[in-house]
């Protein structure tokens, strides 16, 4: 498209060229490297995941989605590894304190605190980059990594084919309940203090941990009563 001389993509050309890679699923990859690979910068990519159910709709297409938005997601951890190992000599105060949190962990089971980090949409580069200063096994990082996304992109396309399944039984008009539900349950996840779950089972164990995730969840439900005492005051 041309404008007073200069050239505008717009969304139809970039859907356009994104054709090809959808039909060889380099699409979700792609979307999964992109928005994996930047630091300390969570982007809504699984949305795009759980949307693209909608458009794979077989057994064996929806493996492929899960695989192949696993395999990017890991390729993107494994370049904010590198970048850990490149900036190993400048470290802030805040990347120390994320360090002495890795060391902390690091006397348990790091390889299954790398898949949990990886399962759940957590903020798992507060673990990831000290992991590549300290130069962790790269190959236990892979696998512990790509498990963990596994697990987490099927449960995105199992969430999406069950959207896409009672939109078709109930209409869409129950798409916006399900938009509703994920954005709650993403509220939750992004409010609560993980850094202190993990600490506490260290400390003291799956019992400390779990008491501690209580501790956090009744925080988090009293300051979404505050906003909303707030919100039907203003009313």
């Amino acid at each position: 498209m041309y404008i007073g001389g200069s050239v505008v993509v717009g969304l139809s050309d970039i859907l356009e060229l994104l054709k090809p890679l959808e039909a060889s699923f380099l699409g979700p990859f792609i979307i999964s490297l992109v928005c994996n690979s930047i630091p300390f910068i969570s982007l809504p990519y699984l949305l795009v995941i759980i949307g693209l159910t909608f458009k794979y709709v077989t057994l064996q297409d929806r493996i492929l989605l899960i695989l192949s938005s696993a395999l990017g997601a890991t390729v993107g951890k494994v370049l904010i590894y590198f970048i850990g190992r490149g900036f190993s000599k400048l470290l802030s105060q805040k990347s120390r304190k994320n360090l002495e949190l890795f060391n902390k962990i690091a006397k348990k089971s790091l390889a299954l605190a790398i898949f949990v980090f990886a399962a759940l949409p957590l903020p798992d580069d507060v673990l990831y980059l000290p992991l590549g200063l300290t130069g962790f096994s790269l190959i236990t990082y892979f696998f512990s990594v790509f498990l963990g996304k596994l697990f987490l992109k099927s449960v995105a396309v199992f969430y999406g084919s069950l959207l896409t399944s009672l939109s078709e039984e109930l209409g869409y008009q129950a798409i916006p309940v399900f938009v509703i539900i994920s954005i709650v349950f993403s509220y939750y996840i992004i409010s609560i203090d993980w850094s202190k779950i993990v600490e506490a089972h260290v400390e003291g164990g799956l019992k400390s941990s779990v008491r501690c995730l209580i501790l956090e969840l009744s925080l988090v439900n009293k300051k979404i009563a505050g906003n909303l005492k707030k919100v039907v005051t203003r009313i």
